[in-house]
């Protein structure tokens, strides 16, 4: 272990910088890296009781920087943190298998970004704390694809919805169901426009 101490006289302060190899706590973890007056400052890596690890940055106690959390249920996070929660760029791995890759906010997914389900589905486009509200593109796992509005994660607003199998429609969405004008064009090309409501063709236009 090494110890050294800085000191400013202007300001009659001490830093006491420990270079460790393993530092326990009394709730069971243990922390390598850097300590400044027994705080976790710079990089460093934690293990938690309960088999949660953090590897990166640390501000002041905190995970803040660059860095990886891995959790025993099985999910990881790898990208920027601020003040102990993800915060900017990074790459989520759920653990069943579902990969996000995009940005975060104090935690939880908002603004661009890509998730890529275990099944095959992929929703790609913008997010708004943890769920998709904006402008994105969904892809269903038999290539039927949604492009469009979003609202909590369903589509509403304007879009075009294409099946696998040919068809498609394009026009106004509400609660994932066509509502308003809109045209629906089969896969032998005719087309049925006019008003919709609730998924149901209303009247011709």
């Amino acid at each position: 272990m090494i110890l050294c101490a800085m000191y400013s006289l202007g300001a009659f302060t001490v830093q006491d910088i420990r270079s460790v190899e393993s530092y326990p706590d009394p709730f069971g973890s243990h922390f390598t890296g850097t300590l400044v007056d027994s705080v976790m400052e710079g990089r460093g890596e934690i293990v938690y009781k309960n088999g949660d690890r953090y590897k990166g940055e640390f501000v002041n106690g905190e995970y803040h920087g660059d860095g990886l959390f891995e959790a025993a249920a099985g999910w990881s996070f790898e990208g920027r943190f601020s003040r102990g929660l993800p915060n900017g760029l990074g790459v989520f791995k759920d653990e069943n298998g579902g990969v996000f890759e995009g940005f975060f906010e104090a935690g939880k997914i908002t603004g661009e970004g890509i998730f890529e389900s275990p099944s095959g589905w992929v929703y790609e486009g913008m997010w708004e704390q943890g769920r998709q509200i904006g402008e994105g593109v969904f892809t269903y796992e038999d290539g039927s694809e949604y492009r469009g509005g979003f609202e909590y994660g369903v589509a509403s607003g304007a879009g075009v919805y294409s099946d696998a199998a040919g068809w498609f429609f394009e026009g106004g969405f509400l609660h994932g169901l066509f509502d308003g004008e809109g045209a629906l064009t089969f896969a032998n090309g005719e087309t049925l426009k006019g008003e919709w409501e609730s998924g149901s063709f209303i009247s011709e236009r």
